[in-house]
């Protein structure tokens, strides 16, 4: 009788494992995946859910490698004091400047981004070089971002930190910053959750950051765990569908519609 008993106490416990098509579920990996507002790459959609090139890209790598596990948003800064410290933190989009190298282990690249000067419509601020911006009396910058580190790194003392993009455009707008750093490729979602319009901003002509974005481990995740990621990556890179398109050229060109986007911020 107990062996029948422990017996049917084992077969419960396989099919609580396993769902209705017979796969096991996997098991939660203790990661703790962590990313900001950073739009088209990172943001959270009209039905409050996760989403972006970046996040779905690093969904398809936690579907590849059997992990299970949620992601969160918050301000950059908090995200990466927490990837700092650890343990078990996972941490995208990052810019891999110099110097945040030897802080993470490193996957990647997962995309890439240009930042550039933003004014107000009818400014007259003129820019021939980078420096002039140090003429300006406040620009508006992300806190955390590498954007605003390699402009604290150049000298640049009249930067005004906020906690999000959005809330340094705001500060545009208002006149509280004359220049604003910002994201070219997520500047549509940006103002509009300023609640901005795009027309009433002239883009400065000179590029101030162009890189690739990387996903970041905090440094006590294993190596083994970080070599499956990069794997898996390089996989959604090489790997061709029917359409002789990859799983990566799929998202990026999701990302680069505007109706898409416009789809995913309203009814």
């Amino acid at each position: 009788m107990k062996v029948w008993l422990a017996i049917l106490l084992t077969v419960a416990m396989l099919l609580v494992a396993c769902n209705v098509l017979g796969t096991v579920q996997p098991a939660s990996s203790g990661l703790r995946i962590i990313t900001e507002a950073y739009p088209p790459y990172n943001f959270v959609d009209k039905n409050n859910n996760v989403t972006g090139q970046s996040t779905e890209i690093v969904q398809a790598i936690l579907k590849r490698t059997g992990t299970q596990a949620a992601i969160e948003v918050m301000p950059l800064s908090e995200g990466l004091a927490l990837a700092q410290k650890g343990p078990n933190i996972v941490i995208y989009s990052l810019n891999r400047t110099p110097q945040r190298e030897g802080l993470f282990k490193w996957v990647g690249p997962i995309g890439n981004y240009e930042q550039a000067f933003y004014a107000k419509k009818g400014s007259t601020i003129v820019l021939n070089k980078l420096e002039d911006a140090k003429n300006v009396k406040k620009i508006g910058v992300y806190k955390g971002d590498a954007g605003a580190q390699f402009l604290a790194a150049q000298g640049f003392a009249n930067l005004d930190e906020s906690l999000t993009d959005a809330e340094a455009l705001k500060k545009l707008m208002d006149g509280t910053v004359q220049l604003w750093l910002g994201n070219k490729e997520g500047l549509a979602i940006t103002a509009e959750q300023a609640g901005v319009s795009t027309d009433d901003l002239i883009m400065l002509p000179s590029v101030v950051i162009r890189a690739d974005l990387y996903i970041a481990f905090s440094k006590d995740i294993p190596d083994s765990t970080v070599k499956a990621w990069q794997s898996a990556l390089d996989d959604l890179k090489q790997e061709r569908d029917i359409d002789y398109k990859t799983v990566y050229e799929k998202i990026q060109a999701k990302y680069s519609d505007p109706e898409y986007i416009e789809s995913l911020l309203h009814e």
